[in-house]
């Protein structure tokens, strides 16, 4: 790069505009912040003749000029946009530290004492479901696939329906008082059910969890305009702020973090969809006209394109009943005042389970129309065009808005994997080691460890929970999409959960023998998957369909998973009778 630090960068970028005027006076021009003038600029552009249409209706689309600087020129926000984020982060830790002096116990820690009312659950809930990373792998899929993705969200919306109104799982989760998922596998199995559940969602949890951070930090370093090589310090950086507040208050300074976070992220959304809709160079009409230049007929038909399709279909309609029993999921409607609110929770967040996924996919084919480059990084493309086009306030307002959605999801992630580790791994193994009983305390706990050392243990997990992400984002490569890879890690244990939860609280005849089975083949199909795609030349070829499609290798689990608890449960009814469970004064 040259070492004049007004060396402009061009990166040709092609948009509809009828006359060298029109785009002479785009406002998306006449903002760079490092002047130059308008002939010198001209001569890095081209003129690209759309041969679509007769020749009344033919555009030119001219190019404009994405730009960086050796010495940091392009930096998109102000000392008032860094000013906002600023007091935020402050506010978040004060809230933080506050929320210390609450924590009586380890029910209060993991789950806010059980007192959570409907509008705080619901707020907390959608703060936890979008995080920045799902904003990040979500506006992927936009900038990659077009308008084929809103599939998603009309499948998020149906099944949070379903289970706002049967109260599928979450009720009868909730009226057994659990803190954990895995705790049920004890009540309704064995103890060794409930660890090696244990394992295998920490197992899941942790991989799933894995890209978050880094992906968070890229969008603040797209979004900023820093250089690319201090992604890993914002990364860090964002870890330790995230992992702090977490460890002094727990669920109680997670829900009262996540509140406010909840109305910044409503705002955030809303003025970063609103300028987008009404900017020049955007606009629905410019994003269709993008899709289907750069990505045809299959950029708008889910089944047509071979990314998604009817398997695609089926497997999020599956992930989103079952995907409920996520821990970090799981958490708020546990943490309700009883089982009617858990499930009044579900029916109030339907009304946002279908904008927070579309939202930020249409943000993603904003940024392939802005850039109108399809090979760009995803990753990097939509935060650098918010920033760009975003107005000083408003981009402070967005930045501070997407920072909490990145603590809203990890201090949540860290409790819940953390939580998880202790109560279902590491206290077991100590309870078995002592010959307790298996009963619950009054205190919540297991006969393991004691309630103040269950603290003590959630807080240490946290900080190498922390550590091992900030390694894993900073090293490992992805296969394909961040969103295929998250559901792919969820289904190591959504695929059991089939089996062991769902048939477990809904079929009599559930057993032990059944869940070891339902837990062990579910997670080894997305597992091998995992493993044969970082080594495809030894893959046979019968298996290569599974390697190159995810959306099978997710199907195929649970199938696994619900088929080995029906089979082996009904062979073995008399060898290991099934315990059962009470639910018949569920509110």
């Amino acid at each position: 790069m040259a070492s004049n630090n007004n060396h402009f960068i061009c990166r040709i970028i092609c948009f509809p505009f009828n006359s060298y005027k029109n785009w002479a006076m785009h406002p998306s021009f006449l903002r760079l912040d490092n002047r130059k003038s308008l002939a010198s600029i001209i001569d890095h552009l081209s003129i690209v003749n759309n041969l679509s249409g007769d020749s009344h209706s033919r555009k030119y689309y001219i190019s404009s000029a994405l730009y960086t600087t050796d010495a940091g020129a392009s930096m998109h926000l102000s000392w008032i946009d860094y000013a906002i984020v600023l007091v935020y982060v402050g506010g978040t830790i004060i809230a933080g530290t506050m929320a210390r002096g609450a924590i009586k116990g380890i029910p209060d820690f993991l789950v806010a004492g059980r007192g959570l009312k409907t509008h705080m659950a619901v707020a907390t809930m959608v703060s936890t479901g979008l995080g920045l990373v799902t904003v990040m792998y979500m506006a992927e899929e936009g900038f990659k696939y077009g308008f084929v993705p809103f599939v998603f969200g009309i499948m998020a919306l149906i099944t949070t329906l379903i289970i706002g109104r049967t109260g599928f799982i979450v009720s009868r989760l909730r009226h057994l008082e659990v803190m954990t998922v895995p705790e049920f596998y004890e009540m309704k199995y064995t103890r060794g059910v409930r660890l090696l559940g244990g394992i295998i969602l920490t197992l899941a949890g942790t991989l799933n969890m894995g890209l978050f951070p880094i992906l968070g930090s890229k969008f603040v370093v797209g979004f900023t305009g820093l250089d690319k090589e201090y992604v890993n310090f914002v990364m860090v950086a964002m870890l330790i702020i995230v992992v702090f507040y977490t460890l002094m208050g727990g669920m109680v300074s997670v829900v009262l973090t996540d509140f406010a976070q909840f109305v910044l992220l409503a705002l955030g959304f809303f003025f970063g969809t609103y300028i987008i809709f009404n900017h020049p160079q955007l606009g629905w009409d410019n994003m269709v006209q993008a899709v289907q230049l750069h990505k045809g007929d299959i950029g708008f038909d889910p089944i047509a394109n071979p990314a998604y399709g009817i398997s695609m279909i089926l497997f999020l309609f599956c992930v989103g009943l079952v995907g409920v029993v996520w821990q970090p999921e799981m958490m708020r409607p546990l943490s309700a005042e009883s089982p009617k609110v858990a499930r009044r929770v579900f029916w109030i967040s339907a009304a946002t389970v279908m904008g927070r996924a579309m939202v930020p996919m249409f943000w993603g084919i904003a940024a392939l129309t802005y850039f109108g480059d399809p090979d760009l990084d995803p990753h990097y493309a939509m935060p650098e065009m918010l920033g760009q086009i975003l107005p000083i306030g408003i981009a402070g307002l967005m930045m501070a808005g997407m920072f909490a959605a990145f603590m809203s999801t990890h201090d949540s992630y860290l409790l819940a994997w953390s939580g998880v580790i202790v109560r279902d791994v590491i206290s077991p193994i100590k309870a078995m080691l002592a010959g307790s009983s298996g009963e619950r305390e009054d205190d919540g706990t297991w006969g393991g460890l004691s309630s103040e050392r269950e603290i003590y243990w959630v807080r240490a997990i946290v900080v190498i929970l922390a550590a091992f992400l900030a390694i894993f984002g900073a090293l490992y490569q992805l296969p394909e999409t961040a969103f295929r890879f998250m559901y792919v890690t969820g289904s190591i244990y959504f695929s059991g959960a089939v089996g062991t939860i769902v048939l477990g609280l809904y079929w009599k005849k559930a057993n032990t023998p059944g869940a070891y089975t339902a837990l062990v083949l579910g997670a080894l199909v997305p597992l091998n998957f995992l493993i044969m795609t970082e080594n495809q030349e030894s893959v046979p070829a019968f298996l290569l369909p599974l390697v190159e499609n995810s959306n099978l290798v997710g199907l195929t689990s649970f199938i696994v998973g619900g088929l080995a608890m029906l089979i082996v449960a009904s062979l073995t009814q008399r060898s290991h009778p099934p315990r059962s469970l009470d639910f018949n004064d569920m509110d």
